[in-house]
């Protein structure tokens, strides 16, 4: 596998920690099309909220796990400069959150200080879509290796949206659309990091339970702690909110959180690499007509808002504790709306 020499140095993890068994879904299958895996994946977006997506025999996926190992190194470079030099690259929450994020800036749980570094890197500034930003030296000399990355990632990212147009019965390129290269986002490459934590440490959780806001998350890990293992040849795709909106809560967006690995793997630390889809800034909540997706019910508004207006929002809404996170979205379908 590209990605084993990140896998062997790791130790085991524990054979007595319980591993969710989420559906492993074939990217091959997915690209030709097979109906019975697409079906699955389906059904695991509505039931979890999480598949694990295979990337062996395919082309695609062997390069985009290659591209993956670079942006671990990538990380290991990044995080190396150490928080003093990085915080002159500081986000701003809730409007931007391209930029270093240090420890202890957010709340977990058990309302202790996080302990997850963060690293957002915007994915237009990368494309091309707006002005260069200046960013921490690692990533300014890897611009070429995370656009290989976004590209590659983008591209299982838009058959996953085709495969789950066909199953929700609207036009083909529906959700792929409302998530273009070429135009505006907060769509970002995200690079974390959580150091080692000693078993006897008073708390365990490294990033407190959340969703993802936007469409949908393509996740690569090394250690265990989000409570999904992951084989060397997977990434982690989860579905965000703004999907659950666009569909009539049809599809799951599932709380998740990172805590110590457990075991032996709490005592090294932890890099993971996430490609965070977001739709474009101008797009609408609405929600999507057609298919199996359910039309609004007696007393139900629609959306008016814009994406990018509506995120900001429910950000807002979180930070100032009006609203909780939680699992959101896999309601059934009605026998009315199943496609023949």
């Amino acid at each position: 596998m590209p990605t084993s020499r990140y896998f062997d140095p790791c130790p085991p993890f524990p054979k007595d920690v319980p591993v969710l068994e989420i559906p492993q879904i074939s990217f091959q299958q997915l690209q030709n099309g097979n109906h019975e895996t697409t079906v699955s994946m389906f059904e695991a977006c509505r039931e979890y909220g999480f598949f694990l997506l295979d990337l062996i025999h395919s082309d695609e996926g062997a390069t985009l796990l290659q591209d993956a190992e670079k942006m671990f190194e990538l990380t290991t470079e990044t995080f190396a400069l150490g928080s003093e030099t990085l915080e002159k690259h500081a986000y701003d929450p809730p409007r931007d959150l391209t930029g270093y994020k240090a420890t202890g800036k957010l709340k977990t749980d058990d309302g202790k200080q996080d302990l997850m570094e963060m690293y957002g890197i915007n994915q237009d500034d990368i494309v091309g879509n707006v002005s260069p930003r200046k960013n921490a030296e690692p990533i300014e000399s890897r611009r070429n290796d995370i656009k290989q990355f976004i590209l590659h990632s983008h591209t299982v990212i838009k058959t996953i949206q085709y495969r789950l147009d066909e199953q929700l019965g609207v036009s083909p390129g529906t959700l792929g659309s409302l998530n273009p290269l070429d135009e505006t986002s907060d769509t970002s490459v995200r690079i974390l990091r959580s150091h080692q934590q000693p078993a006897q440490q008073e708390s365990s959780i490294t990033l407190g339970g959340h969703t993802d806001f936007g469409t949908m998350t393509l996740l690569f890990n090394v250690l265990g702690g989000l409570q999904v293992l992951p084989a060397g040849r997977c990434a982690i795709v989860n579905v965000g909110d703004t999907t659950v909106e666009w569909t009539g809560g049809l599809l799951r967006s599932s709380l998740h959180r990172v805590i110590r690995a457990p075991g032996e793997q709490g005592s090294v630390p932890r890099q993971s690499v996430a490609y965070l889809v977001r739709a474009r800034r101008n797009a609408s909540m609405s929600r999507l007509k057609g298919g199996i997706i359910p039309p609004l019910g007696e007393g139900e508004q629609d959306e008016t808002r814009s994406v990018r207006d509506w995120e900001a929002w429910r950000a807002m809404q979180i930070i100032s504790g009006q609203l909780k996170p939680q699992t959101r979205g896999g309601n059934p379908i009605l026998p009315k709306q199943r496609l023949e």
